[in-house]
C-alpha cells in the first residue's frame, strides 16, 4: 500500500510540473506579396515574410524585384533582399542586405552585386560585358 501511495505521489508531482516544460505555442508567421505591372513589360514585385518561433526569435525576410524596360527594349533589373534574425534579448539582431543589379543597354550588359552584413560590406563586385562581334 505504501508503494502505491509513493507511486501516486510521484506521478502527481510529475503532472504538476509538466506544464512548465510544455512547448510554447506563441509561434506565428505572416506573408505579404505585392505585384505591380508597368509599361513595356516593367514590373515591381515584393514579398515580405515575418515569423516568430517558440524561443521568441523573430525572423524577417523582404525581397523586392524591380524590372524597368524602356521603349527601346533596354532593361534594368534590381533585386534587393533583406534578411534579419532577432533572438530574444538585447543587442543580438543580425541583418544581411543583398543588392543585385543587371542592366542591358545597346548590347552591353552590366552586373553589380553588393552584400552587407550587420552594416559592413562583405562583397562588392561589378562586371561589364560587350557584345561579341
Amino acid at each position: 500500500m505504501r508503494n502505491k501511495l509513493s507511486a501516486l505521489t510521484a506521478l502527481a508531482a510529475v503532472l504538476a510540473i509538466s506544464p512548465a516544460f510544455a512547448a510554447d505555442t506563441n509561434a506565428s508567421a505572416s506573408t505579404d506579396t505585392t505585384y505591380k505591372a508597368g509599361d513595356n513589360g516593367s514590373y515591381k514585385a515584393t514579398e515580405k515574410t515575418k515569423s516568430t518561433d517558440s524561443a521568441d526569435t523573430t525572423t524577417a525576410h523582404q525581397a523586392t524585384k524591380k524590372v524597368s524596360v524602356d521603349a527601346n527594349g533596354n532593361k534594368t533589373t534590381t533585386v534587393d533582399v533583406k534578411d534579419s534574425t532577432d533572438p530574444k534579448g538585447l543587442l543580438n539582431k543580425s541583418t544581411t542586405e543583398t543588392k543585385n543589379t543587371t542592366s542591358e543597354k545597346n548590347g552591353v550588359t552590366k552586373v553589380s552585386h553588393k552584400k552587407t552584413v550587420n552594416g559592413k560590406t562583405t562583397e562588392d563586385t561589378s562586371e561589364s560585358s560587350e557584345p561579341q562581334k
